[in-house]
């Protein structure tokens, strides 16, 4: 068996993983049921982006300072209430949305719902070193992490998609704040039968922060999280192009098919070099889109070989933290971590959008590649940053 599926499968690990997973399904969830009932009920895909986005907003505003709490007061202080906030909030949209509510409620609830959302991931990451043996390689315990994150970008569409077209959209929603509630109770249970080490102070001064280390990978990945607001963007634009527009999520799905496979793949690189080899093979589908002009069964080919590196710089970062944030900060850095991919994804799509406008697909491709090599380039400072944190 795979190193990472026998890290995954562990008697300890596998129902805190699984667990975890059912908690994110919302994730990939919201963004399509919130868009769908939005727009079957107001008209707008105007408003109907105004809202999704006012829910992945308050995530990433509050994913950082609820990091902060946990690593003040525990899981279950944090996890629970936030999740039943969530629950809530997002239960009611799709009620609000087929009264007619104001777009400002419909708003203002997706904002409130956003900022509740449990920082599952966080959590999750600063949990993996406990659920591991002593001589697994911390690095094949975040793969196993990314490999979960992988899936979830698989099966919580398809979910979504399933019970927006065989029930109705707003199942979608509420069957993500069921899974929401669900799944965090049973982390916060599974977690607390792992044996946490010692105790860390009960007063935390600074914050993650106050590392210039951590403060450049969040840098370079705000960069890095680019790629992954442009692809959604980028590869439907190729489809069109190529008079397919039914495949784009074939691409996708190609894509991220390529990082479910990489998690299988052993290495050791660090965060510099795995992201130096991701801008590498991001300029084979750059190259490819030039000279086949967009071709979907060369693009998806090559897509899925590039989404082989993307594990190993995931895996990288989470290592990264793991070594070089405090402990009574590493689930606040953590969750820096995923709002800083999140800001990056946001900006990602919109300058993809323009591209493909603009530019056109085939050209649009390049901007994966160039916010790679720029992710790189930042990433590039990590070591003198390393050496001044310690």
């Amino acid at each position: 068996m795979p190193a990472v599926l026998s890290v995954l499968f562990a008697r300890r690990a596998f129902p805190v993983a699984c667990s975890s997973l059912i908690a994110r399904l919302p994730k990939g969830i919201t963004p399509l049921g919130v868009v769908t009932v939005i727009h079957q009920t107001t008209g707008s895909y105007a408003v109907a982006g105004v809202i999704a986005a006012a829910s992945a907003f308050g995530d990433a505003l509050s994913t950082p300072a609820q990091g902060r709490l946990l690593d003040r007061y525990g899981r279950g202080r944090v996890l629970l209430p936030s999740a039943v906030l969530y629950a809530l909030a997002l239960s009611l949209l799709p009620i609000l949305a087929m009264r007619h509510a104001p777009a400002a409620a419909l708003f203002g609830c997706a904002l409130l719902g956003g900022a509740g959302f449990p920082p599952i991931s966080g959590s999750m990451k600063a949990l993996w070193p406990r659920l591991v043996e002593k001589d697994t390689a911390i690095g094949t315990a975040y793969a196993a992490e990314s490999l979960i994150q992988q899936l979830l970008l698989l099966i919580a569409p398809l979910l979504a998609t399933a019970l927006m077209v065989w029930v109705a959209p707003a199942a979608a929603l509420w069957t993500a704040a069921a899974a929401t509630l669900c799944g965090t109770t049973s982390f916060v249970f599974f977690a607390a039968r792992i044996n946490e080490g010692p105790t860390p102070p009960k007063h935390h001064g600074g914050s993650a922060l106050g590392v210039p280390a951590i403060r450049v990978l969040l840098a370079a990945t705000v960069v890095q999280g680019l790629i992954f607001g442009a692809m959604p963007v980028v590869l439907p634009g190729l489809a069109a192009h190529a008079d397919a527009p039914t495949i784009g999520g074939l691409l996708l799905a190609a894509w991220i098919s390529g990082g479910v496979i990489g998690s299988f793949r052993r290495t050791d690189a660090g965060f510099h070099q795995a992201l130096a080899r991701l801008s590498i093979a991001l300029a084979l589908p750059a190259t490819v889109a030039a000279v086949t002009d967009g071709s979907p069964i060369p693009m998806a080919m090559t897509f899925a070989t590039a989404g082989l590196f993307l594990t190993p710089v995931a895996a990288a970062s989470y290592v990264f933290v793991d070594e070089t944030a405090p402990q009574a900060h590493r689930t606040e850095a953590f969750a820096w971590l995923s709002t800083a991919l999140a800001v990056g994804g946001s900006a990602g799509s919109a300058l993809a959008g323009i591209a493909v406008d603009r530019l056109g697909a085939v050209t649009a491709v390049l901007l994966p590649m160039l916010a790679a090599g720029s992710a790189t380039a930042i990433a590039a400072r990590l070591r003198p940053a390393m050496g001044s944190a310690r």
